[in-house]
Parts: structure tokens; C-alpha cells; sequence
């Protein structure tokens, strides 16, 4: 088999007996004994070899718009309600909350 270009000697070598073994038929430790390889370098090699043919796929998503509320309404524990616009300014609610203790 002649490898494909660019690959380096070792990446050719683990990629014709990838090729090989999946013609073979045979367990990936039956064919390692077969030729001599050691099987964890053979899975290491061929796991590689499949991530790199892996294919991507793009799908397409619905965003959807999350609902947000009007006003913030502010409790407290005695009874007492305060309605505020959701467009009130951070800085001034702070500096409020900090009066009211």
C-alpha cells in the first residue's frame, strides 16, 4: 500500500495496518498478535485515525427570545411592597436599599 501524502513514516505505518486489520476480518488483538503490534499502540493509533475522519456536522438551532419581566417588586417581611420599573438604574436601586436598612 502506498501511503497517503504527507503522512509522516509512523503515521503511514499505523495507517496501512488500520486499513489491513479492518480488511482482515480479525479481532484488533488477534490481528496485533498476528503481526507483532502492541494492541494498546494499535487503539491508540486507530482511535486517532477515526477522530481525524470524523465528519462535523453544523445544525441548525431555534433561539428563542426568554421573556423577561416589566417592573421588580421588592417585599418585605413586614408587609410593605415597593413596584420598580425593570429599567431602573443598578446605582440608584443600591444606594436606596442601603437607606432602607
Amino acid at each position: 500500500m502506498k501511503p497517503p501524502a504527507g503522512l509522516t513514516a509512523r503515521r503511514a505505518f499505523w495507517a496501512e495496518h488500520v486499513q489491513a486489520w479492518r480488511n482482515s476480518g480479525m479481532t484488533q488483538v488477534a490481528y496485533c498478535e498476528q503481526h507483532k503490534i502492541n494492541t494498546k499502540s494499535f487503539g491508540y493509533w486507530f482511535r486517532s485515525r477515526e477522530l481525524e475522519n470524523e465528519t462535523l456536522t453544523i445544525l441548525p438551532i431555534a433561539v428563542r427570545e426568554v421573556a423577561t419581566a416589566s417592573e421588580l417588586k421588592l417585599r418585605h417581611p413586614s408587609g410593605w411592597e415597593l413596584i420598580l420599573p425593570c429599567t431602573i438604574d443598578p446605582a440608584w436601586l443600591a444606594h436606596l436599599l442601603q437607606e432602607m436598612r
